[in-house]
C-alpha cells in the first residue's frame, strides 16, 4: 500500500507505522453518515434490495415453522462465512457434530464453524431482546471472544490487537500489501465512533434520517473491516454484524455469506476499493445483489421444505397421529441429521420409541442411516440436506 495508491482525499488519514517510518497505515476516516454523494452505487439495486427484504418479511409470516427453516439457514451461514476464511467444513459435517455432541473424528474446522453458530445465536438473542441498543462494542467483543475461544491462551480474545496488521502482503514486501489498517493506538477511538454513528444508529437523528437499512449494512461492515480491530477473526465478526443489524431492525434472518463466498475475490476487491479509493459503488452493488439473491434463496428453500413435509405427511398418514413417525418429520427441517438420543430429547419420548419412529421413517425413505463406522449411528434427512446444499438459482435483477 503506497501513498500513490490512495485516493487524494484519503491521504490525510495515512500515518507512518511506529518504528517503520517508510510504511504507511490507514487511520480509519470517520464512519460515513450516508454514502458519498454520487457514489451510492445503483439506486435501482438499492430499491430492489430493500424490496427483497420486505418480501422476505412478508413471506416468513406464512411459513409453517419459520424457526426450523431459519435454524438450518443459520448453520449454512456459519459454514459459508467460515469457508470465506478458508475452513473446509461443510454443512453435513457441522450437523453431524451437533447431533453427536462433538463426535471424535470430525475435521478440526468443524469446531471453528460451531463457534460461529454459537456467536450468531448469542447476538440474535441479544438484539431481539434489546433492539439496536444491544449492538454495543461490548457485544461485538463478546462475539469475537466466542468465535476465538479455542485459540491459544495468549491470543487476545475479545480484545483489540496490540500490533500492526498488514493485509495481503505480496511476498516479503509489506509496502506492497493490499491494505495496512489502523495502528493499534487508533483502534479504540475508531470503534467508539463506529458504535455511536452506525452500530447504535437511530433513524431521524440529524443527517442520518435517510439512511435505509441496506446502506447501514454496507457502511457498518466496510467500516469495521477498514478498522480491522482484532488480531484474527475480523472477517467473521464483521459479517456477523449484518444479520444482527437486520434482526435489530425487525427483519427476519437473512444470511449473505453464500453469495459473498461465490464471489470471494470480488468481495475482497470491493472492500479494498472503499478502503483505499473511497469508492463505495462496487461494494454497494455487490451487497445489494447478495441481498436479492439471499432473500430469494431463503424463500425458495422455505417453499421447498413446506412441500417436502407435505409429501412426507402423505407417506406417513397410516401412522398414529401421536407417533414419533408422525411427529418427527416436521422437526427434520431444523434438524436434518439426528441420533436416537437427540430424537428422544426433542420429542420427550424414550430412546426405544425414538428408534421405532426412526426405523419407520427409514422404511418410508424419509431418513437414511449414516456411516456408523465413522460417526456413530446417525440418520440423515437426505432430501433436506440436498436442498440446502444446492446452489441458488440467481433471481432476475431488473434493469431500469
Amino acid at each position: 500500500m503506497r501513498r500513490e495508491d490512495i485516493a487524494g482525499p484519503l491521504r490525510a488519514y495515512l500515518t507512518p507505522v511506529a518504528g517503520r517510518p517508510h510504511l504507511l497505515a490507514m487511520c480509519p476516516p470517520p464512519t460515513p453518515r450516508r454514502l458519498p454523494l454520487g457514489q451510492s452505487g445503483s439506486r435501482d439495486l438499492m430499491i430492489q434490495a430493500n424490496a427483497a427484504l420486505d418480501r422476505l418479511s412478508d413471506a416468513i409470516r406464512h411459513w409453517p415453522a419459520p424457526e426450523l427453516v431459519t435454524r438450518t439457514l443459520a448453520r449454512r451461514e456459519a459454514v459459508q462465512s467460515s469457508q470465506i476464511e478458508g475452513t473446509q467444513t461443510d454443512l453435513d459435517q457441522l450437523l453431524v457434530y451437533e447431533a453427536t455432541l462433538g463426535m471424535d473424528g470430525l475435521p478440526v474446522d468443524v469446531l471453528v464453524t460451531e463457534r460461529y453458530v454459537q456467536a450468531l445465536q448469542y447476538g440474535l438473542d441479544a438484539v431481539r431482546k434489546r433492539g439496536r441498543s444491544a449492538l454495543s462494542l461490548a457485544l461485538v467483543n463478546q462475539l469475537h471472544a466466542m468465535l476465538m475461544q479455542d485459540a491459544p491462551d495468549d491470543f487476545p480474545k475479545g480484545a483489540y490487537r496490540n500490533e500492526q496488521a498488514i493485509i495481503g502482503a505480496l511476498g516479503s514486501r509489506p509496502e506492497d500489501a493490499r491494505f495496512i489498517p489502523s495502528p493499534p493506538d487508533r483502534i479504540g477511538a475508531a470503534m467508539q465512533e463506529l458504535e455511536r454513528s452506525m452500530l447504535q444508529y437511530r433513524a431521524g437523528e440529524e443527517e442520518q434520517s435517510e439512511l435505509i437499512v441496506v446502506a447501514q449494512l454496507a457502511i457498518a461492515h466496510a467500516q469495521f473491516e477498514t478498522i480491522h480491530p482484532y488480531k484474527d477473526g475480523n472477517g467473521r465478526t464483521g459479517r456477523l454484524l449484518m444479520p444482527l443489524i437486520l434482526a435489530a431492525e425487525g427483519y427476519p434472518p437473512l444470511y449473505l455469506s453464500g453469495a459473498l463466498l461465490r464471489s470471494r475475490n470480488a468481495y475482497y476487491d470491493a472492500l479494498n476499493q472503499v478502503q483505499i479509493k473511497g469508492n463505495w459503488t462496487p461494494w454497494m452493488d455487490m451487497l445489494c445483489k447478495a441481498i436479492v439473491e439471499s432473500a430469494h434463496d431463503a424463500m425458495s428453500i422455505a417453499d421447498d421444505m413446506t412441500a417436502l413435509v407435505q409429501m412426507w405427511s402423505e407417506k406417513l398418514k397410516s401412522y398414529r397421529r401421536d407417533s414419533v413417525a408422525q411427529r418427527l418429520p416436521n422437526l427434520l427441517i431444523g434438524h436434518p441429521v439426528v441420533t436416537a438420543a437427540q430424537v428422544a430429547a426433542l420429542l420427550d419420548v424414550s430412546e426405544r420409541s425414538a428408534l421405532t419412529g426412526i426405523y419407520a421413517l427409514q422404511k418410508e425413505g424419509v431418513l437414511v442411516q449414516g456411516d456408523e463406522r465413522k460417526w456413530g449411528r446417525t440418520y440423515y434427512a437426505q432430501a433436506v440436506l440436498d436442498r440446502l446444499n444446492q446452489l441458488p438459482v440467481p433471481p432476475k435483477i431488473r434493469a431500469w
